[in-house]
């Protein structure tokens, strides 16, 4: 995120994170912008004296909110390549299988065995929304592969 995008996003209310959640950046009551550790509530200035220079690099900076998600990983691993067993019934009038529960057990593709799950939030970096800094395109693109290769088992694996 630039500074501007940084200030934007904390003056409308965002939560501006810097590194990671511990560190919100917010604004006080004359208008300066600090980058707080909320464990000890030490904080430094978001940028330099002169105000042109940012305390940390732009990649560094994010918003995190409730609204953009989370996505589940392997707690081995950490990888997205992940599934979970469930219970699906086929509805006609759509043609496609819908999920009625998932079950606990997990299986991770990158460990090949069985896994344990743990949810991460989606991050939105500058204009783009990522998560744990793994580019939109490549997840966008892995779950497609993943859709495809779901709807391959449940249409021939009847």
């Amino acid at each position: 995120m630039t500074l501007d995008e940084i200030k934007a996003a904390v003056d409308a209310g965002k939560s501006v994170h810097w590194f990671n959640e511990g560190y919100i950046v917010h604004k006080d009551d004359l208008g300066q912008y600090f980058i707080t550790f909320a464990q000890n509530a030490s904080s430094i200035g978001l940028t330099n004296q002169a105000g042109n220079r940012l305390n940390g690099k732009e990649h560094e900076f994010f918003v995190t909110s409730d609204t953009l998600g989370h996505s589940l990983h392997c707690s081995e691993c950490g990888s997205e390549d992940v599934m979970q067993d469930a219970w699906a019934v086929w509805n006609a009038e759509l043609q496609m299988h819908e999920v009625l529960s998932v079950m606990d057990h997990a299986y991770c593709n990158t460990c090949d065995g069985e896994a344990k799950l743990i949810k991460r939030k989606i991050r939105q970096y500058g204009g783009t929304a990522q998560i744990d800094q793994v580019a939109e395109g490549e997840r966008v693109a892995a779950a497609k592969a993943h859709q495809a290769t779901i709807g391959t088992y449940f249409t021939e694996g009847m």
